[in-house]
């Protein structure tokens, strides 16, 4: 079962830890902050509205549908953020990593870098799967730099994907990395983690 298949992970600067209502708080506190929100297609405007998405997360996670991780930033203990493995399809081996909100005060840090490692680690090698995908909002240059980075391949652009609580309607650019791209990525990503944080 896909609920059996969430487990800790562990870095070098973060562990990802399978979310859990204790977290909710801190985590409420972290994400309730306007410059996450910036650049995706949700607006998140009050604390009540980012309890209602780790609400679904959890959700989710006891109906086997996602695997919800929050990161844990190992120098501190302090929550850095959280990313989950979702829309998995155990039948087609393939699912989504998304749903990557980091707190500012870990921006230009190996966390997010750390974090896709991991989850990727855990999609290919644990959980066996073929294809990982990745949506990002169109205008969002930055994440899509970031995810091109890593090795991920850009497969087109789905048109009017998301509406925004405002009514903005939003395209999102569709990348992945199919199983036997991984071996590439994942020294490309221990290349990335290495030369630019291990070594300073």
């Amino acid at each position: 079962m896909i609920s059996d298949n969430i487990r800790q992970l562990n870095g070098t600067f973060i562990k990802m830890v399978p979310m859990e209502a204790a977290h909710k708080a801190e985590l409420t506190s972290i994400l309730n902050n306007p410059q996450i929100w910036e650049f995706t297609w949700r607006k998140i405007a009050s604390a009540g509205e980012v309890e209602q998405l780790i609400d679904t997360a959890l959700t989710g996670k006891e109906k086997g549908h996602d695997l919800p991780y929050v990161m844990i930033d190992l120098s501190t203990g302090r929550i850095a953020g959280t990313s989950r493995i979702m829309h998995i399809d155990r039948t087609h081996r393939n699912a989504e990593i998304g749903c990557t909100w980091i707190s500012p005060d870990y921006w230009r840090t190996p966390v997010n870098t750390e974090a896709k490692a991991l989850l990727l680690q855990h999609c290919f090698e644990h959980l066996e799967l073929i294809r990982v995908n990745f949506t990002i909002v169109g205008d969002n240059l930055r994440s899509q730099r970031a995810i091109e980075r890593i090795g991920a391949v850009k497969e087109g652009v789905l048109r009017k994907h998301r509406i925004t609580s405002g009514g903005a309607v939003l395209n999102n650019v569709l990348y992945s990395i199919i199983d036997e791209e991984w071996p590439a990525v994942k020294a490309n990503l221990h290349y990335l983690l290495h030369e630019k944080y291990i070594r300073q």
